[in-house]
């Protein structure tokens, strides 16, 4: 297990910057694979925020273990999120993100022993500012 003083500095580490655009095509899909409902604004699916900021910074989840040291794929557990919706997401909207990791904690848990809570938030905004915030742990 890494030591948990370098675990926190990465603390402050700033992802790199980058955008994503949802298009109309994905929306439809994983609309249609949630069982959602279509509407007929351009609104998207919330669902969305699973994947597109970590995809508008060009990270994958793997990128991220790999940051915070994972031993091994058995290690990672899933933890919480938190989306905070200011406005919803639109198709066919570049949106900008920039994030970082928030904090790093050493926790002991019933099953899982001792391990690094490491949590991270990525914003989405567009020329209105802020639309999105994902926080995950």
């Amino acid at each position: 297990m890494i030591p948990i003083e370098h675990m926190q500095e990465l603390v402050g580490y700033r992802f790199p910057s980058g955008s994503y655009k949802i298009e109309h095509w994905e929306n439809y899909l994983l609309t249609e694979a949630t069982s959602g409902e279509h509407f007929s604004s351009a609104y998207t699916h919330p669902s969305f925020l699973f994947h597109a900021p970590l995809a508008a910074v060009g990270l994958t989840y793997q990128e991220i273990f790999d940051l915070c040291g994972a031993e091994s794929a058995a290690a990672i557990r899933a933890g919480e999120y938190d989306w905070e919706i200011l406005r919803p997401l639109e198709e066919g909207i570049k949106y900008q993100a920039r994030g970082q990791i928030l904090s790093v904690e050493h926790k002991v848990g019933k099953q899982a022993d001792v391990f690094d809570a490491v949590v991270f938030a990525i914003e989405l905004s567009d020329t209105s500012g802020i639309a999105t915030r994902a926080t995950k742990t």
